[in-house]
């Protein structure tokens, strides 16, 4: 009878060890208990083992392994897809995998590029067909969203819109059910992600420009520059103008002033009354024009050294500018742009 009570025992154990496993798997696979929503961005070509590592590390999960092994055996690692995410409080390992992967039904994709506008984005929002550009634009101008670089914005009565410049333009992938107020709270939540705000904070200082000031530098440059190298150039010649105090005469400024964006601006258009012509106003508009990308945002901190006060857009196509230092030299260069032809054009 002893070999029954052996099979016995080792039964009872292996019982129990299983009840063990279970439970022990079944809490790693709930997630910790929270009342907000995360925003979350997984990156192209990421590994489902670094989701995981991310998940755990900003509470969305208990165990990254865990959550790699589940992703893996469910065949779900080869669908996660690329995009900016905002995980409800409820979400288990299920729930966000769910979400993450590609063909989720209840997911639309939405791009946000560089320099738009908060308008330009609540259009895009609204092309979708979920949430209305009206709805949209209500919930900008909401004021209870809770990140702290909130603070540094300036209350310029002035200003067209207090969030404009800090709706991060990336990739989102949006519930089809989110509300307007989720989807600008997670474009905030991006724009505080990708900010190292105490080295930026000291980086100002030395400058002696303010956060609001910076961004509101960054989307002129953003929306000045068709070519990424030579952002800190326009950069610093922006510096250059406010050292002197010229007015920075930045026609895409003009264009926000009108409210609509052309090819080409006219003289007439020069002479719109708003405190966003910089043609008309000495300094920085009240705010930004338009959402900068990092490399305006580098760009605006980090400007190029030089004794440029001007530019104009060559004709040429390649989107590139000329650069002068007096204003001699950019009649001279005006002049060479109008008689400038696109490259490839032999007639």
């Amino acid at each position: 009878m002893k070999w029954l009570k052996r099979i016995l025992y080792t039964l009872v154990l292996f019982a129990a060890w299983s009840v063990l496993v279970y439970f022990y798997v079944d809490h790693s696979l709930s997630s910790p208990k929270r009342d907000q929503p995360v925003p979350i961005e997984i990156k192209r070509g990421v590994s489902s083992t670094k989701i995981g590592e991310m998940l755990e590390k900003q509470g969305l999960i208990r165990n990254h392994w865990l959550f790699s092994a589940y992703a893996y055996l469910t065949g779900k690692a080869k669908g996660l897809q690329a995009g900016v995410y905002e995980i409800p409080p409820n979400y288990d390992i299920n729930g966000i995998l769910d979400l993450i992967t590609r063909g989720k039904q209840n997911v639309y994709t939405v791009t946000i590029p560089e320099g738009f506008t908060v308008e330009q984005i609540a259009t895009t929002i609204d092309n979708k067909g979920y949430v209305s550009k009206e709805d949209f634009l209500k919930a900008v101008e909401q004021r209870n969203y809770k990140y702290p670089f909130l603070k540094e914005i300036s209350e310029n009565p002035k200003r067209k819109y207090r969030l404009e410049g800090y709706l991060f333009p990336t990739t989102y992938n949006i519930p089809k059910n989110a509300p307007a107020r989720s989807i600008v709270n997670l474009m905030l939540g991006q724009f505080q992600t990708r900010m190292n705000t105490k080295a930026i904070m000291d980086e100002l200082k030395e400058k002696d420009i303010t956060f609001d000031e910076w961004i509101t530098i960054a989307s002129l440059v953003e929306r000045e520059g068709q070519v990424k190298a030579e952002l800190p150039r326009i950069s610093g010649v922006i510096y250059n103008r406010m050292k002197r105090k010229m007015p920075l005469q930045v026609d895409a400024s003009v264009q926000y002033a009108r409210g609509k964006h052309t090819s080409r601006l006219l003289y007439k258009d020069l002479k719109v009354k708003s405190p966003y012509n910089t043609y008309k106003v000495k300094g920085l508009p009240p705010g930004p024009i338009a959402s900068p990308g990092k490399s305006a945002m580098n760009a605006a901190i980090r400007p190029e050294k030089n004794q440029y006060l001007y530019y104009v857009t060559k004709k040429d196509g390649t989107r590139e500018h000329y650069f002068a230092r007096t204003y001699k030299q950019q009649e001279s260069n005006i002049k060479k742009s109008k008689t400038s032809r696109p490259q490839g054009n032999t007639k």
